[in-house]
C-alpha cells in the first residue's frame, strides 16, 4: 500500500490553498525536522535546503533510505518545496539537564505557520532524556518546547499555529501546548503527535491540558512499540501500516490513500501486549531507584566515552563488548534491575504471544477513536474510571475462568463415570 513519500508524489504540485493542509502533510513535517539543517536555513525554502544536502558529501550515507527519497522530491513538489523556514533551532545540553532538542517553524501561508518538533536522535544524551520520561512526570525538555512554542507566538503574533512532532516530539507539541498561557493556546490551530508516547496522568489533569486536549489529535501504528510507553488521554487515531512492528515507528512507512492514513482496525494484539509488559516493569521496580539505576548507566557509558548508540549497534561483536563492560561496572543492584527490566519485559511479552486470538487482550477496547474510548488503560491508578473499568474486565474474566473450569470438571467427571 501507498505511504506519505506516495503522496508526496502525487499531490506535491497542489499548493495549500488548493488542498487543504492534513494529516499526511504534519507527518512529512514531523520528519523533515530530523534533516541535519542549522539556523543557516532560516529565509530558505525547503527546496533549495534539500538541493543544498544533495550536494553534501557527509550526507551520502543518507541518500538511499526514506529521507533520501524525501531529499528528491521536495524540490520537485512545491507544495511543500517552496515553503519558508522561519526558524531552526537546536540545543544539545549535558547541563542543568540532559537536553537534546530541535525545532523549526515555517510558512505555510500568508496567516499560518508551522513548528515541528524532533524527536530523539542517536546521542546518548538524547536517549537519556528518553529514560528520563520513563520514571519522571515531567523533563526539562518539555519546558524548552513550551519556551520555544511561546518565543515563535511572540514573534509571529498575527498567525495561527499547527505544532507537530514525531516521538518525543509529539510529547513536546503536546505539552507545550498545555504548557503555555490561554491566550497562545488560542492561537493554536492543532497540535499533533506521531507515535508520541504519552503522558503521565499528572500532565493530562493540569489545568492547562484539560482546557487544550481538544485541540491535540495523535497517530500511532496498528503495531506501535514508543506509543504504548504511558497513556493517551487525547483523541487517538490508530492507522495500518505493512512492514514489520519493529519498523512502524516511522510514519513514512504508515498507509495513505489519496490524502490522508488508511485506519486500522485497532492496535495489534502484540502493541497491547507490550502495553501490558510495559506497566508491568513500571509496577516492579519504585521511581526512584529506576530514577538511580538510569543515571547510574549514563554515567558509565560517558566514563566509557560512548556518546552515541551507534557505537553499540553499528557492530554487533565491538558494541556486545562495550556494553557488557559498561554493565559489569555498575553496581551490582543496579545490574540486576536493568537485567530484570529487559528480561521481564521480554518474558511478559512472549508468554502471552500464543494467544493468537488476543487472549485476555481481547477484552480490551480496540476503538481507533479515543473519543469512543480510551486507547489505554492506567492500570496503576485506582481512582481513573478507565481502572475502575480495567477492574471489571479483570473480574469478568476471572469468572470466566471459573465458568471453564467447571465445565472442564463436570466433563472429566462425566468421562469417568461412562
Amino acid at each position: 500500500m501507498a505511504g506519505p513519500l506516495d503522496y508526496l508524489r502525487w499531490r506535491g504540485d497542489f499548493s495549500f490553498s488548493e488542498q487543504a493542509f492534513n494529516s499526511v502533510d504534519a507527518s512529512l513535517f514531523a520528519s523533515l525536522v530530523y534533516l541535519p539543517v542549522d539556523p543557516s536555513a532560516e529565509g530558505h525554502t525547503l527546496k533549495e535546503v534539500a538541493e543544498r544536502l544533495r550536494d553534501l558529501p557527509s550526507f551520502q550515507n543518507q541518500m538511499h533510505d526514506e529521507t533520501g527519497t524525501e531529499i528528491w522530491l521536495l524540490p520537485v513538489s512545491p507544495r511543500l518545496g517552496n515553503v519558508e523556514i522561519l526558524n531552526w533551532t537546536t540545543r544539545m545540553e549535558k547541563e542543568p539537564y540532559p537536553l537534546q532538542f530541535s525545532a523549526a517553524t515555517f510558512r505555510l501561508d500568508d496567516h499560518t505557520i508551522l513548528i515541528s518538533y524532533r524527536g530523539t536522535d542517536s546521542s546518548m544524551i538524547g536517549w537519556n532524556e528518553d529514560m528520563n520520561m520513563n520514571y519522571m512526570p515531567e523533563v526539562y525538555g518539555q519546558n524548552v518546547a513550551a519556551q520555544y512554542l511561546e518565543k515563535i507566538a511572540q514573534e509571529y503574533p498575527d498567525d495561527k499555529i499547527f505544532i507537530v512532532g514525531h516521538s518525543k516530539g509529539g510529547n513536546f507539541a503536546q505539552y507545550a501546548l498545555s504548557a503555555v498561557d490561554a491566550d497562545i493556546q488560542d492561537k493554536i490551530i492543532k497540535a499533533i503527535s506521531f507515535d508520541g508516547p504519552g503522558f503521565y496522568h499528572q500532565v493530562y489533569h493540569s489545568p492547562g491540558f484539560k482546557r487544550s486536549i481538544k485541540k491535540m489529535k495523535t497517530y500511532l501504528p496498528e503495531g506501535s512499540i514508543i506509543g504504548t510507553m504511558l497513556d493517551h488521554p487525547e483523541r487517538v487515531v490508530i492507522v495500518k501500516s505493512e512492514v514489520p512492528m519493529q519498523h512502524q515507528h516511522d510514519p513514512r512507512r504508515w498507509s495513505v490513500a489519496r490524502n490522508s492514513f488508511v485506519l486500522a482496525d485497532g492496535l495489534t494484539v502484540g502493541a497491547r501486549i507490550l502495553r501490558h509488559s510495559l506497566i508491568n516493569f513500571n509496577h516492579s521496580i519504585p521511581d526512584a531507584k529506576r530514577g538511580e539505576t538510569f543515571a547510574a548507566l549514563f554515567d558509565a557509558f560517558e566514563n566509557s566515552d560512548i556518546n552515541d548508540v551507534n557505537q553499540l549497534f553499528s557492530h554487533k561483536l565491538v558494541g556486545t563488548y562495550r556494553l557488557g563492560r559498561i554493565l559489569m561496572s555498575l553496581d551490582p543492584d543496579q545490574r540486576k534491575i536493568l537485567t530484570s527490566m529487559f528480561t521481564d519485559i521480554w518474558n511478559t511479552y512472549r508468554n502471552n504471544l500464543p494467544f493468537g486470538d488476543g487472549g485476555e487482550f481481547k477484552h480490551y477496547p480496540k476503538s481507533n477513536d479515543s473519543k469512543h474510548f480510551p486507547i489505554f488503560f492506567e492500570f496503576y491508578d485506582t481512582d481513573q474510571p478507565a481502572s475502575k473499568l480495567a477492574a471489571e474486565l479483570s473480574h469478568q474474566r476471572k469468572q470466566e475462568r471459573k465458568k471453564h473450569k467447571k465445565k472442564d470438571k463436570k466433563r472429566h467427571n462425566h468421562k469417568k463415570r461412562h
